[in-house]
């Protein structure tokens, strides 16, 4: 939920990011534990103005970290580009609703990683492109919580002046392995 690039697939916008870092917080759990509850209470309307969830319980709690991805256009991309299932700019305009399987998604990954003893594991999370369907995928380890938001390429044109994290992955395919490190 952030800038991609066309020639990749991945990447690691504010909602992932700032995901990421609550998670390793000294106040992570209880930061978590409201953050899960804020899902918990919309899940049954089907998490409206889930944009507004994250503004408040993921980007807020970080302070000024974030304070890029709060701001009105970055909002109004969330809203646009991924929940509004009215939207004509809408990437998933053939999966909408999509606003409770990333909110129901996001609530799996935060109980999952809340399990962890003493502290929450750790969530990595990426959105992954190029995908055949849209859906949230949670993996387990001892060590940490991967999610992965996996969807088709939007098409269109990308968006700028969207606050993404700079991130560092690896490919592997038919023209061998490449690493693609850019500013998302």
């Amino acid at each position: 939920m952030g800038q991609y690039h066309i020639d990749h697939s991945f990447s690691k916008g504010s909602v992932y990011f700032a995901l990421d870092q609550m998670s390793v917080r000294a106040d992570a759990r209880e930061l978590m534990k409201r953050f899960a509850r804020a899902l918990s209470d919309n899940a049954s309307s089907g998490f409206p103005n889930l944009e507004v969830t994250f503004d408040q319980y993921l980007f807020a709690p970080l302070g000024d970290q974030l304070a890029a991805a709060r701001s009105p256009e970055a909002m109004a991309y969330l809203r646009k580009y991924w929940f509004d299932p009215d939207s004509q700019n809408s990437y998933f305009p053939n999966y909408q609703p999509i606003a409770p399987i990333c909110g129901q998604g996001l609530l799996t990954t935060l109980e999952v990683s809340l399990n962890g003893q003493p502290d929450p594991l750790p969530i990595d999370s990426w959105w992954l492109m190029g995908h055949d369907r849209f859906e949230v995928i949670t993996l387990v380890s001892e060590q940490q919580v991967t999610m992965l938001v996996a969807t088709p390429r939007p098409s269109g044109p990308t968006p700028t002046a969207i606050w993404s994290a700079e991130v560092e992955g690896y490919t592997t395919g038919r023209l061998g392995i490449v690493t693609r490190k850019f500013k998302s």
